[in-house]
């Protein structure tokens, strides 16, 4: 059952991270509502109060078609629909062919509105795909370099400037430029925020499943505690009551049934509470779970499952002064993907050096396998960067670690030894692990 309920967090946690994230609906109808607005307004100021000859009939039924297909946006679909990849760039494919045909109306690449361009494009670049942003900006390069040709020419009084083109030119240049650059940046930094924020959540979640377990490790003690006395009871009881009865009797063979399987319950509990291999006696709360270093790093090594790998733990320091520490959640799983990680890449063995003196405490863990690679060496800690070469996963149990190793006020560092094999060491200020209260 808890195995299920795992499983089935778990598969949750993986579609959270792989939704699609898309653009929010009413986002899109609120910019356009006002593109429109905007629209409305410098066609009102151009051709009634500055007294300017504008196509004013055509350039009114443009605007007036993107204010009826937010009306029936609006209608149609809820406020918090979020449209799929394609439905936001077709959305914004139309304001960009909408945009096109008013300045084709109002003067081409000389109407300075043409800067609005860069929007669509700018939109796409921080929240859609690179296929999507791709296409909106070939469509805007496009558009840009049909209105530089052809276009209805501004309505300029006598005597005005008139644009070269040259300028003109210059113009296209920008907007062309613009583009291209604005898309690239956006889409780059836009693309680092998704992953930064993508791993922090996979760092919760893996959290979130290390606390549950640590509960119900507490859980299952608690229970092995409470259920040993009245087991002791029955057997006992059922034990006289076996040797009252006559021998060979429905009711002797009862008693001794009764006497076998509460005996049975007896050495599961036992197994449960006392086993060496097992981290089960840990409280759900890490106030209770003030244990020497050696004895975290015993508890973060037998629930490494590498049967390939052999763990060695060193102590250094000066074992009458060996710090005492609280087994957080934090501290056990930032350790344990450490270890887990370079057991899965040693060849025979893992060194596990512990190091302390009055103001540090040092954790040094070493393998024997193929170290981390150089081209990635400098991006270890970063999600999403594989740490060793050829294999691995995401890339996000390194920086799953780096987190919450910082997060218990610890620093890491990782490197490669002189004589081959990873090295990784994690150090912390003394006075931060033997603190009074974990969680400060």
């Amino acid at each position: 059952m808890v195995a299920a309920t795992l499983a089935d967090q778990g598969a949750s946690d993986t579609n959270i991270l792989n939704a699609s994230r898309g653009v929010r609906l009413q986002s899109l109808v609120y910019i356009r509502w006002l593109a429109v607005l905007g629209q409305a307004f410098a066609l009102l100021l151009v051709h009634v109060f500055l007294g300017y000859e504008l196509p004013i009939v055509p350039a009114v039924l443009l605007v007036s078609s993107s204010a009826l297909l937010n009306i029936l946006v609006t209608l149609s679909s809820r406020p918090a629909t979020r449209l799929s990849d394609r439905g936001a760039i077709l959305y914004l494919f139309y304001d960009a062919l909408q945009l096109t045909g008013l300045l084709y109306l109002t003067g081409g690449l000389t109407n300075p509105f043409s800067l609005l361009f860069l929007v669509p494009v700018t939109i796409s670049a921080t929240n859609l795909s690179l296929k999507g942003t791709v296409f909106l900006g070939l469509t805007t390069i496009i558009a840009v370099t049909m209105l530089a040709l052809v276009h209805e020419p501004l309505p300029l009084p006598e005597g005005e400037i008139r644009l070269s083109n040259t300028y003109i030119f210059a113009i296209w240049s920008a907007l062309v430029l613009g583009t291209v650059f604005l898309s690239i940046y956006a889409w780059r930094i836009s693309k680092d925020s998704q992953r930064m924020t993508e791993a922090l959540t996979a760092a919760r979640f893996a959290l979130a499943r290390e606390q549950q377990l640590s509960a119900i490790g507490g859980i299952a003690a608690a229970a092995a505690h409470e259920l040993g006395t009245p087991l002791n009871t029955i057997l006992l009881v059922s034990e006289e009551l076996s040797k009252e009865f006559t021998e060979g009797s429905d009711h002797a063979e009862d008693a001794r049934l009764l006497y076998d399987q509460a005996r049975k319950c007896r050495e599961v509990l036992e197994q449960l509470s006392t086993k060496p291999d097992t981290s089960r006696f840990l409280q759900n709360d890490a106030h209770h779970n003030y244990l020497p270093l050696q004895s975290l790093m015993e508890l973060v090594v037998e629930k490494q499952s590498a049967p390939h790998a052999t763990f060695r733990i060193h102590n250094v320091g000066d074992p009458k002064t060996q710090p005492s520490l609280f087994a957080t959640p934090e501290l056990l799983y930032g350790l344990g993907n450490l270890v887990s990680n370079a057991g899965e890449f040693c060849k025979q063995a893992v060194d596990i050096t512990l190091n302390w003196s009055e103001r540090r405490v040092e954790i040094i863990i070493q393998d024997d396998g193929p170290g981390f690679s150089d081209e990635i060496l400098d991006r270890l800690g970063e999600p999403y960067t594989s740490s060793r070469a050829g294999k691995g996963g995401m890339g996000l149990g390194v920086f799953i670690a780096d987190m919450l190793i910082k997060h218990t006020g610890g620093h890491l560092s990782l490197g490669n030894q002189l004589d081959g094999g990873a090295r990784v060491a994690v150090e912390w200020p003394r006075s931060q692990l033997e603190k009074a209260d974990p969680y400060l």
